[in-house]
């Protein structure tokens, strides 16, 4: 099964994705870092620390 990503902050749909993915984005509309995982049907999106 494949899900659709969206980012949490803006609501853009980022990509199509599935089980045992594990992506790193960044968000072209907002420019916010994610980290999504997917994983046994679950999808957790988090956001990521910009290190500079």
């Amino acid at each position: 099964m494949t899900y659709y990503v969206v980012c949490p902050d803006c609501g853009y749909k980022l990509l199509k994705a599935g089980n045992g993915s594990n992506i790193e984005i960044y968000c072209p509309k907002c420019k916010a870092k994610l980290l999504i995982s997917i994983s046994d049907d679950k999808v957790l999106i988090q956001k990521a620390a910009d290190k500079v």
